[in-house]
């Protein structure tokens, strides 16, 4: 028995070998015809190739391309410039993020090569770390959550390219910060959205709130609620608006790092439970007012934090008080539309080295 057990592990293991070497060839094969087809295609057609590498694998899919394809293809087309996307060969523009193998930037030898991190790199996973310091030495620009003086760096945290687009004007951003303060009918009292906890934060935010009122979780952790997907078509925005609080921390703490986690909270008008790496995480843009700041190491904050939301939760009074408080600072609109602005100029600078063809 004992010997039918061992060499079905054997067998179990080589059969899992295989299909991990089977998928590797087929990767292997068919990055190579597609390495070699734009090869051949690129003798004779001459465009700017343009090229994504360790991004996300829906890139061309998501909100997200509007802030890396959208300005390319804006500029070559305004200058009547022949441009294509490619996979791999050769390209004249290099776009990279961390979902990948770092060597793949230094070994780059595209004329523009531009780095974007919405992750944190300093310390949530091992395979982040390898892009510490956001690469500037190898990048024409660079863009992160850091505060970095260098001068090939842009400060561009993650929540902007889910929240704005490149070519926003200040009333516009405006308008989108206005609109979180619509008025919704607050049913339920509080939701927390998440797959994971791998810093265990969110188990003890759960834990603690939980003593006040059920607490609705519709993701993978602590999942007790199957209306985002079956009632709300996994809109997160709009499942939240029923809610008086969102339990919202961020997956790590680094300075800066600050994601969509407490926008999404704010732009459908609920008070956000959050912790992250600063009690104002964006100065001059979201009112540090507006949070209910857990700290896990500061038991007296939290049990001051806890007291406040049984009050707001069962005070209708209290809760209206407290959430007609503005959002956002006087300054955000300027803050964002320089960080919009500051962007589409790092860009028109690079993109510049290509002739313009004569009108």
């Amino acid at each position: 028995m004992i010997k039918k057990n061992i060499l079905w592990r054997a067998r179990r293991k080589t059969i899992y070998l295989s299909k991990i070497m089977l998928s590797a060839t087929k990767d292997f094969f068919f990055r190579t015809v597609i390495y070699i087809y734009e090869m051949i295609e690129s003798f004779f057609d001459k465009s700017i190739r343009v090229c994504f590498t360790n991004f996300w694998s829906n890139l061309y899919e998501s909100n997200h391309d509007k802030f890396f394809i959208n300005p390319v293809m804006e500029y070559f087309i305004h200058n009547r410039i022949k441009f294509r996307l490619v996979k791999q060969y050769d390209p004249h523009i290099q776009f990279f993020s961390v979902f990948g193998n770092v060597t793949k930037i230094k070994k780059s030898k595209a004329n523009i090569k531009v780095f974007f991190s919405g992750e944190n790199i300093n310390t949530f996973k091992q395979k982040f770390i390898q892009y510490k310091g956001n690469y500037v030495n190898f990048v024409n620009l660079s863009m992160g959550f850091d505060y970095l003086e260098e001068k090939n760096y842009l400060r561009f945290p993650l929540w902007l390219i889910y929240f704005f687009s490149p070519d926003n004007s200040k009333d516009e951003i405006k308008t989108k910060l206005d609109s979180c303060k619509t008025q919704h009918n607050k049913t339920k009292f509080c939701s927390l959205i998440a797959s994971h906890d791998r810093n265990g934060i969110r188990t003890k935010m759960f834990n603690d709130v939980s003593v006040i009122s059920n607490i609705d979780c519709p993701g993978k952790l602590f999942n007790n609620d199957n209306t985002l997907h079956s009632r709300y078509n996994n809109d997160k925005l709009l499942y939240l608006q029923q809610y008086k609080f969102n339990i919202c921390p961020e997956n790590s703490v680094s300075d800066g790092y600050v994601t969509e986690k407490i926008f999404d909270c704010l732009h459908s008008g609920c008070i956000p439970i959050y912790s992250g790496w600063n009690k104002n995480p964006e100065p001059d843009i979201i009112n540090p007012d507006i949070i209910l700041w857990y700290d896990e190491l500061d038991k007296d904050n939290n049990k001051y934090i806890l007291n406040e939301i049984k009050k707001l939760n069962e005070s209708d009074r209290l809760y209206r008080s407290f959430i007609e408080q503005p959002f956002f600072c006087d300054t955000a609109v300027d803050k964002i539309f320089n960080f919009l602005s500051e962007y589409n100029s790092r860009m028109q600078i690079l993109l510049n080295i290509f002739p313009r063809k004569p009108v």
